[in-house]
């Protein structure tokens, strides 16, 4: 009996679903279905009811859950402790990234691989922060937002710097707005959130503004480059463009405006059940974080 196959049992009965657990898996429908139909067999019972419209757990089914619930967690971490103490930490991830966030965690990613050579990482652009964990079976995520599950463990990270950015090719063709309200006779490159919110009233300490804008983006390496091109302004995190206005492709064309990104955690399902390998992941990521932004002060 194979435990790969008694995790993937359980993930079906937490998505209640096999085509879902085939998603977060990447796996096709048709593997997932017959590995839960072998574990039927190893064990001469019947866990599952399937129907063309439900998934529903068999009394027998649902006391092989509740077991298991606390023998694997048990399980991967006697085999982590035996793995960390003979190895370098080994083990996959897989890590949930949404708009704003996937520029700022390149780096950090390749720093961490660099630093444990033995873990491999995938990441998922996500739309909802952490309410894709359990959907597409995420170690972590980063979320904006407020937390509305206990559940989950949140750490915080420290709020983000954002100002109005335009390249060096935008300001030599069109000039250089003097205040917020010159920005409705400039292009605008506008950010819609994960939410689905768009982001056309840009709210800074002292004062607002209403903003149009013909180019609407959900992807933040869209306006890095957007902006990089001399396509428009944009609002983005002062530690993306770091580079940039170092080298003068980017101008910071209001300083005197700017406006935090507060509400942002990094989510995990929960400690007990968090791997090594992600426990590893979750420190680097939040030392690495915090460093780069005292850097950036």
């Amino acid at each position: 009996m194979k435990i790969d196959d008694i995790k993937l049992f359980m993930l079906v009965v937490e998505l209640q679903s096999f085509s879902s657990a085939a998603e977060a898996l990447n796996l096709p429908r048709s593997t997932v279905s017959r590995r839960i139909s072998e574990l039927e067999a190893k064990l001469s019972a019947k866990l599952l009811i399937r129907t063309t419209r439900n998934l529903t757990l068999t009394t027998t089914g649902l006391d092989y859950y509740n077991n298991m619930l606390n023998i694997i967690p048990q399980f991967d971490k006697a085999n982590e402790v035996v793995r960390t103490q003979s190895h370098s930490p080994t083990g996959r991830i897989k890590i949930g990234f949404i708009n704003e966030s996937d520029i700022l965690c390149h780096d950090i990613l390749q720093g961490f691989l660099r630093q444990y050579p033995n873990i491999q990482i995938e990441t998922h652009l996500s739309s909802l922060g952490y309410h894709d964990i359990i959907s597409y079976g995420l170690d972590a995520s980063i979320h904006i937002g407020p937390i509305a599950d206990s559940s989950f463990v949140a750490r915080q990270i420290k709020p983000f710097k954002r100002k109005l950015y335009a390249g060096r090719q935008y300001m030599e063709k069109f000039g250089k707005p003097e205040s917020l309200n010159e920005l409705k006779d400039h292009s605008i490159i506008l950010l819609r959130w994960p939410d689905g919110r768009l982001e056309n009233t840009l709210q800074f300490q002292t004062e607002s503004v209403v903003v149009n804008s013909q180019l609407i983006v959900n992807n933040s390496y869209f306006i890095r480059h957007s902006v990089l091109a001399g396509s428009g302004i944009a609002l983005m995190p002062e530690i993306v463009v770091k580079e940039a206005l170092a080298t003068g492709e980017v101008v910071d064309i209001l300083p005197e405006h700017e406006t935090m990104i507060e509400d942002i955690w990094l989510v995990y399902p929960s400690r007990q059940g968090t791997s090594h390998a992600a426990r590893l992941f979750i420190d680097y990521f939040l030392d690495e974080i915090n460093k780069w932004q005292e850097l950036s002060q």
